[in-house]
């Protein structure tokens, strides 16, 4: 522990045990527990005149802070005292994060490592003092929101609604509301069910132009996300026909991945026309 220890020494008086049965004193709950509901006629009972006592000698504790001390991102600037609600007083530091910014916390906090920043090693703060562009007051707004409160929300979505160049979002909930869930039709390209609404014709203002009814497969292969079209393709067509060669030689999977830059489950999906169905 970094923080000094000062230790000084404390006599409390308690009764003694008789025999190994009752135990007296706040410190032995199982007394507590034993004597529950008829603690006025245990004899030996905290308080009761004439009852034997012994002294016990208990051993304090008490931490040193010096300035300049770390913990975690913390760096104690000093100590202070603080009240809690219930107006008992308790040991604080005053201690500054290596972001930059200060706080004040308990002592007890700090020393145990329940306080090792000053909330900065959770990340962004889900919520930003922000202008709500409907109403212009300054609020507190979550990151991933643009208006103050929910009348300013539909005032905003209305306008989204009704502008000349509608958003993606915007365009997938008027299909959805003229057309129904593309659930509800065949894949066009290969008859199955259909789970996406796919843009065919971005020029026309008509949904019933403007998107077809695919499968995921059919609409990542339409849309060129799929095979090479994937920003995350690793692998060309023509890799993958030397891939399925070398192993039609004999190399193993792990060996296929180091020689092509992958990992050998992408070595086998590929083998297997897992993925990359579509390459002869």
């Amino acid at each position: 522990m970094a923080c000094e220890r000062l230790a000084a020494s404390k006599t409390y008086r308690t009764a003694p045990d008789p025999g190994g049965e009752h135990y007296c004193g706040r410190r032995y709950p199982d007394h507590d527990r034993a004597h529950s509901g008829f603690a006025e006629r245990c004899p030996y009972r905290r308080g009761l005149r004439g009852m034997a006592s012994a002294g016990v000698t208990v051993r304090i504790v008490k931490y040193a802070v010096n300035p300049g001390e770390k913990y975690g991102k913390l760096t104690i600037i000093a100590e202070v005292r603080k009240v809690a609600p219930g107006g008992k007083s308790y040991r604080a530091v005053r201690c500054r994060c290596d972001c930059g910014s200060e706080l004040t916390t308990a002592l007890r906090s700090v020393v145990s490592g329940d306080a090792r920043s000053c909330g900065c090693s959770r990340g962004r703060p889900k919520y930003q003092w922000k202008r709500c562009p409907v109403c212009g007051r300054r609020a507190r707004i979550r990151r991933d929101r643009r208006s103050c409160s929910r009348a300013c929300g539909h005032k905003l979505t209305g306008a989204a609604l009704r502008t000349e160049r509608p958003s993606y979002d915007v365009w997938h909930n008027r299909v959805k509301k003229v057309r129904g869930p593309a659930s509800d039709y065949r894949c066009i390209d290969c008859g199955g069910p259909a789970e996406d609404w796919s843009t065919a014709d971005r020029s026309s203002n008509d949904v019933w132009v403007r998107f077809q009814p695919r499968c995921r497969k059919c609409h990542r292969r339409y849309d060129g996300a799929i095979g090479e079209g994937s920003p995350r393709a690793k692998l060309t067509a023509e890799n993958v026909r030397k891939l399925r060669a070398r192993r039609a030689d004999g190399l193993t999977y792990r060996q296929l991945a180091g020689e092509f830059g992958i990992s050998d489950v992408s070595a086998h999906a590929a083998v297997n026309r897992t993925t990359w169905a579509h390459v002869a």
